[in-house]
């Protein structure tokens, strides 16, 4: 016995095109969630909508509740239903099939009763097939491709487009109207294109609906159907086709076959509000990467898997539109949700090898210094606007360690520090003077506590004054802020010498035009007369900063002040705030220069034994008393850390166990941080005989 085998003398397309068939090859990752026999949670859904169906329709028939009331009630419910159809269509119900068909089948009622559940499952699974195609291929296309002043329409319209869609793809209307021509006694070819059980059960639903409608409205009940459903389902099925369709693909110029991270975009921020209104479509980029998920899933998946997505640059938008790069996302999330576990403050003494990729000329006295990140350090070098950088080196045979503030948008996959030269300043002339691109630097991790504690979702203004080299943390601030919340609004004080000396000029010129007003900046010359004579966005005043500038701002509705100068000047804003009665808690501060603490006789040190806890281990010394608790770890060989040495910075902050410590000088640490029982231990000396601190707390 031979095998036969049988030909056709027409030739098959193939199933995928070679583009869709790249995409299958491509994959997604795992994402790691597993399929519940029931989705409990969807099946509570079609639970609470259908007892709030009838909640709604009893106000209307039995309470005589007027209809402004009801119709957002049932448009609510449309919305709602929606969802349960839409994890049914993808099978994400459940494990088994009967458990979607069913509820399938008993959501559809109130989103579309005169669609069949197999014709919207079809039409679904050809706009994921077709993603961003032609509108004759993909049917939420509709939503999107048409003039601005159209698109309205067509949301409304969204399930009218979609009868006409399967229209064409079911019948074969040329072999139709052939058939029809010839009497109907020859037909050649296939009229109907989809299984005639569907085509029947989508027919028989159309038309029975229809029937029903008109029997409604020829008994009188006209005004029930109107406001029980067709109105609330008329704007469900518009907030659905804007939300589930052009929010997430509109202006996305790639299709799924061509690369299916693309042609989805998630929508990030005002997620407290946004997740549970949107059930979750703020995600919808999830649903189409891994669409059998469960709808609440999709933020676990979306974590499981985040940077995996993000190395493919995928499309993410702010809650108000704005497309953000994968570095503005990566920024965004540590404003917003804060994903790394520290506050700031961390106690991480580490130090890695960077090589310098540029060293620029600033002034006749200051340098920016920009580092080169390895792939494998970037979580570890990612900081927050405000955070500064500890830098170790050997100058002249002598081991320095200095502290100096990152000064660009944390948005900008860029790491750099500005350094400004110092009179006798033994590291600031070295690193002005010597530093070339191509060497390197033994450089901690960002840390510190004055950051710029931002919240989308609301209207901000803050103010920044600062001196000098006092900008190098507030320029992050304000283009970081600017940069990622078109709500937010920034206002710099910003005093210097002279045009000469002032740092980053060009630059803050060109962030206050590009953000159109929202910046505004005051420069304050105290040594020459400006000759610029300002804008809208820029403007130059004689001497330094002000009490009347200050005052005029403090009575303003400021969300917080951030302050970075010599002492001389925060300690005059600060009592120039506090006479406008701006809150403590408003004013943030960090200092460059501190003057000299009082000399160590004058304060009532004693000699202890000193125990510290530091990155898990614990070291113990002895202090004659006239050493700082710092200054007695370090002689230990603990790994303890520190920046400035001079009570501004807070690296060195650590918790009081056991004793008590009295410090020279205290710029760093809050009121708060003070009763919890922290000190700055570069400040601290003993004044009991037995003092126990912790670095890791």
């Amino acid at each position: 016995m031979t095998d036969t085998v049988h030909t056709s003398s027409t030739k098959q397309a193939p199933i995928l095109s070679e583009p869709e068939a790249r995409a299958v090859r491509k994959g997604v990752p795992d994402p790691g969630i597993t399929m519940p026999y029931v989705s409990l949670p969807t099946l509570a859904l079609w639970v609470g909508s259908l007892a709030l169906w009838i909640f709604a329709t009893w106000l209307v028939l039995g309470a005589g509740v007027t209809a402004w009331v009801t119709v957002p009630l049932h448009a609510i419910v449309t919305f709602t239903m929606f969802t349960v159809l839409h994890e049914t269509t993808h099978h994400a119900a459940g494990r088994k099939t009967w458990v979607n068909e069913a509820l399938g089948r008993l959501s559809v009622p109130f989103v579309a009763v005169y669609g069949a559940f197999p014709l919207i499952r079809y039409i679904h699974i050809e706009h994921h097939r077709n993603t961003n195609e032609e509108v004759t291929r993909d049917p939420d296309a509709w939503t999107s491709h048409g003039p601005a002043l159209q698109l309205p329409f067509r949301w409304a319209t969204i399930d009218l487009w979609y009868m006409v869609f399967y229209l064409r793809k079911a019948i074969d209307w040329r072999a139709l109207g052939h058939w029809a021509g010839t009497g109907f006694r020859q037909r050649d070819g296939q009229i109907v294109r989809r299984p005639h059980r569907e085509v029947a059960e989508s027919f028989a639903l159309l038309f029975g609906s229809l029937a029903v409608f008109g029997w409604l409205i020829a008994a009188g009940f006209g005004w029930y159907l109107l406001v029980i459903y067709l109105i609330p389902q008329r704007i469900g099925l518009t907030v659905l086709a804007w939300w589930f369709d052009w929010l997430p693909h509109h202006g996305l110029p790639e299709t799924a076959a061509e690369n299916r991270y693309k042609a989805t975009r998630v929508r990030v921020g005002m997620e407290w509000l946004l997740t549970p209104v949107m059930l979750y479509q703020n995600y919808h980029l999830v649903h189409h990467l891994h669409p059998a998920i469960p709808f609440y899933r999709y933020i676990s998946a979306w974590k499981n898997n985040e940077q995996a997505y993000l190395e493919q640059d995928v499309p993410i938008a702010s809650a108000w539109g704005r497309e953000l790069t994968t570095s503005e996302y990566r920024a965004w999330r540590r404003l917003t949700d804060s994903l790394r576990a520290d506050d700031g403050a961390t106690n991480a003494s580490t130090f890695y090898q960077l090589t310098v990729s540029e060293v620029r000329r600033l002034t006749p006295d200051a340098v920016s210094i920009s580092f080169d990140v390895p792939d494998d350090l970037r979580d570890a070098f990612r900081f927050r606007p405000g955070q500064h950088l500890t830098l170790e080196l050997t100058v002249n045979g002598a081991r320095h360690r200095r502290t100096y503030s990152i000064c660009t948008s944390a948005t900008s996959d860029l790491l750099r520090i500005a350094v400004k030269r110092i009179p006798d300043g033994v590291v600031s002339n070295y690193l002005n003077d010597e530093l070339r691109a191509g060497m390197t630097l033994d450089v901690m991790p960002p840390s510190g506590r004055f950051t710029l504690d931002h919240k989308t979702g609301k209207r901000t203004h803050y103010v920044g004054v600062a001196a000098g080299s006092g900008i190098t943390p507030v320029i992050s601030m304000l283009a970081t802020t600017l940069s990622l919340d078109e709500d937010a609004r920034f206002t710099l004080l910003y005093g210097n010498r002279s045009a000469e000396t002032t740092m980053f000029s060009d630059e803050l010129s060109m962030l206050a035009r590009q953000f159109e007003g929202r910046l505004r900046i005051v420069h304050f010359r105290s040594a020459e007369s400006p000759s610029a004579d300002g804008s809208s966005y820029e403007r130059f005043e004689d001497g330094r900063i002000t009490a009347d500038a200050v005052a005029e701002l403090g009575n303003a509705d400021v969300t917080a002040w951030y302050l970075c100068g010599p002492q001389a000047l925060i300690d005059d804003v600060r009592a120039q705030l506090t006479t406008s009665g701006v809150p403590a808690d408003r004013v943030h501060l960090e200092l460059f220069h501190a003057d000299a603490p009082a000399p160590a006789g004058e304060m009532h040190s004693v000699a202890a034994s000193i125990t510290a806890k530091v990155d898990g281990k614990t070291y113990s010394n002895v202090s004659s008393g006239e050493e700082t608790v710092l200054e007695t770890m370090l002689q230990a060989g603990a790994n303890a850390p520190y920046a400035c040495m001079g009570g501004a910075c807070g690296t060195c902050r650590a918790k009081l166990i056991t004793g008590h410590v009295e410090m020279d000088m205290n710029y760093a640490l809050t009121d708060d941080e003070l009763d919890a029982g922290y000190v700055l231990t570069c400040q601290s000396r003993p004044t009991t005989h037995q003092v126990d601190v912790d670095y890791d707390a």
